[in-house]
């Protein structure tokens, strides 16, 4: 923005434009308030998306209720952040209103910059609100007339102990029409072109100054001073400082260059005090403020009118345009928490299939192992016991050396903890990866995002604590329970007597031998069977093991149907934010063609306007002809050097066909396009790779302009 070359606007010209700024602020009222009513119906509808996402739910059959209150509680924050940011965003269209009798310029810099002797010299005034040293000057927020226009000065940015200015100087920077950006000569601060990025996010016009500090109350440095005024200009070519001013903001804004009208504000404030009357002109023309003045007067001129109309939609599209963001990234981080879920739960249900699988084999073997060693022991217990009249006392005394009540009990147990530490470990990684809590951050934003105590929420610990994967119903009574079974009633006295002692003892042998071979054997069947039945789907009992890889995976079920909710709900607020936030950049971008005298015809070919404030915006036409304007004059009444672009698009397409287009256009590859949320919703999946600002741009635009959320996956 080159100003020097320009022919200064008159007084009368400039009373005109002003004129003419207020009847524009009359038409940006009442865009705003049209605004304002599509923003409020966006908000009433969030009611039914937080509804139709607990209904959801209910169609995952997730009955947790403490899950489905967590769910609803995060997406009720979001809609009482918006509820507050439309009641704000009101408040502030109508004090915008209010200070509506003159055109704004709010004066914006850091501490000492020269924004109150700026002011003194603007008023005229005898210097009673400079600072002096390194104090903080101004302290709130100060209005006063200037050539029919309102200038506010408002505290500095970057003081030590400033932040509550700082939160001041935005605020009244979001009302100003055209803002005045001051820096002072010297080592440029990353701080302020930080500062100079945000104010153009916020869509705000900005002349920057730089004053040029150099200390002129002494008689003979202002002797010196004026004697040289060569080597002041020559001292005040801030070549360097520019560059490196530019190198800063060009990290976050890549199109944006600014140039600043150099002054020496000291000097035109002296050349107004009677005390240094004989000097005036000297320190006039050493100041460079005359620059300054047709600088200020020119913009207002030339594009006051559509400044002052922007403001207003400004106001509104700024924080409605961060939420929608912030609304895309929440429902790409529970889709995200979805995936990670579902993963977990695949991986989990795959370890469970291979260890039902080895984990009954094991069991098995281990019970037909110790049934073995016991049935090994039959014949020389029947021989070392056939004419003992403690049959009974003796074999149990024989069965308990094999310990095989304990031995099968420790193999079960040995399962159960395998199955519990497979649970905790994939629940305990869930917890560190996930990250799902909406809170607000210091400042009332929406900030980080994540569900807190994961073990609380499913009580999975204390459901495996009370398990006991149905070890009583196998050894109870211990699985050979049949001891007491009586050997001795199976002979009669007669068949003892009537016999030789011989044949008797033979037979009794073979009696006893079966007798206690088919014990064990029925035990060991009956101890096979539970196991079975501790993996068995068919036979759902409390306790079995089978029961409670299925109450894990059913926890796991419910967090991801809950997050599936979520980002689908999340995702649907977003789109109503970005259809809200495309219809005001088609509104400022019609508001500045038709200043440059395209006719309703051309603008009537504009469909849409995708737009990422400060650096991209995408103008899409119906139509085959070139939609032509002059860029460089649609960017200076912009007040951004937003990169630019025209696409003429064909509407008959299929809403696929054209997302590939575009894709082809910012020269992506084939994205992966999937329609969700029963149809409603539509994702567009982009392979992970490391995308420059530009391309997430241009990601942005297009997501904006088809409607459609892109999660880069």
């Amino acid at each position: 923005m080159f100003f020097l070359t320009k022919p200064k606007v008159k007084e009368s010209d400039l009373e005109k434009a002003l004129k003419a700024c207020k009847l524009a602020d009359k038409d940006g009222y009442q865009d705003a308030h049209l605004y304002l009513v599509h923003i409020e119906y966006a908000i009433a509808s969030s009611i039914d998306i937080i509804n139709n996402c607990i209904n959801d739910m209910g169609n995952y059959h997730i009955n947790d209720q403490s899950l489905i209150n967590k769910v609803k509680g995060q997406l009720t924050i979001v809609q009482d952040e918006f509820n507050q940011s439309y009641i704000d965003t009101k408040q502030n269209i109508e004090r915008k209103h209010k200070q509506s009798a003159n055109f704004n310029i709010t004066l914006f810099g850091r501490t000492k910059a020269g924004k109150s002797t700026l002011m003194e010299i603007l008023t005229h005034g005898d210097g009673s609100h400079m600072g002096k040293g390194g104090q903080r000057t101004t302290l709130d927020v100060r209005t006063y007339d200037w050539k029919g226009m309102s200038v506010t000065d408002v505290p500095g940015i970057d003081a030590y102990g400033g932040e509550k200015d700082e939160k001041i100087a935005q605020e009244a920077a979001s009302y100003a029409d055209l803002i005045l950006f001051l820096i002072t000569a010297g080592q440029p601060e990353g701080s302020e072109a930080d500062w100079l990025v945000r104010l153009k996010k916020m869509d705000k016009p900005i002349l920057c100054i730089c004053n040029f500090k150099r200390s002129i109350e002494d008689p003979v440095r202002m002797k010196r001073f004026l004697n040289h005024p060569e080597r002041i200009a020559q001292q005040m070519n801030i070549k360097e400082l520019s560059e490196q001013f530019n190198k800063f903001i060009q990290v976050n804004l890549p199109n944006e260059h600014v140039d600043f009208l150099v002054t020496h504000l000291l000097a035109k404030f002296y050349s107004q005090q009677s005390e240094y009357a004989d000097k005036a002109k000297q320190l006039e023309h050493v100041s460079r403020f005359d620059a300054v003045e047709k600088a200020i007067t020119q913009e207002v001129y030339n594009n006051g009118v559509l400044y002052r109309k922007k403001s207003y939609l400004s106001i509104i599209d700024s924080p409605l345009y961060e939420q929608m963001n912030e609304l895309f990234k929440f429902s790409a981080d529970a889709y995200s928490q979805f995936r990670i879920v579902q993963d977990k739960q695949t991986a989990f249900d795959d370890w469970c299939k291979k260890f039902n699988e080895d984990e009954k084999t094991n069991l098995l073997d281990t019970i037909r192992n110790q049934f073995n060693q016991l049935r090994n022991s039959v014949p020389g217990f029947v021989e070392g016991n056939l004419e003992s009249k403690e049959l009974t006392q003796r074999w149990k005394e024989n069965c308990a050396r094999f310990n095989v009540d304990e031995n099968i009990k420790k193999a079960i147990e040995l399962s159960n903890n395998k199955l519990q530490s497979k649970i905790e470990e994939t629940f305990s990684e869930l917890q560190s990866e996930m990250k799902i809590n909406l809170s607000l951050n210091s400042n009332g934003t929406l900030g980080d995002y994540r569900f807190t105590n994961w073990k609380k929420v499913f009580k999975w610990a204390g459901t495996i604590a009370t398990v006991g994967f149905g070890i009583a119903a196998i050894v109870a009574s211990g699985p050979l329970g049949w001891i007491g079974f009586g050997i001795t009633a199976i002979f009669s006295l007669f068949e003892w007597l009537s016999d030789s002692r011989e044949d008797k003892l033979k037979e009794r042998r073979i009696k006893l031998t079966n007798q206690l071979n088919g014990r064990i054997d029925r035990a060991e069947s009956k101890a096979c069977k539970e196991i079975e039945n501790l993996f068995s789907a068919e036979s759902y009992r409390k306790g079995q093991i089978i029961s409670i890889e299925r109450q894990a995976m059913h926890y796991l079920s419910l967090f991801k149907g809950s997050m599936l909710s979520l980002s689908n709900s999340e995702r649907e607020l977003a789109l109503g934010y970005s259809d809200n936030h495309v219809q005001i950049s088609k509104k400022i971008v019609e508001n500045i063609l038709q200043s440059m005298g395209k006719s309703y015809a051309d603008l009537e070919r504009i469909k849409s306007v995708a737009r990422v404030p400060g650096r991209r915006l995408v103008i899409v036409v119906e139509g085959k002809e070139p939609f032509k304007f002059d860029k460089l004059q649609f960017q200076a009444r912009l007040g951004n050097m937003e990169e630019i672009h025209t696409i003429n698009f064909n509407f008959n397409n299929s809403k696929e066909d054209s997302i590939l287009f575009l894709f082809r256009y910012f020269k992506f590859g084939k994205p992966l396009i999937k329609t969700v949320n029963k149809g409603k919703q539509t994702v567009v999946y982009v392979r992970k790779r490391e995308f420059n600002q530009k391309e997430k741009d241009n990601l942005n635009v297009i997501q904006q302009i088809m409607k459609v959320h892109i999660i880069i996956k």
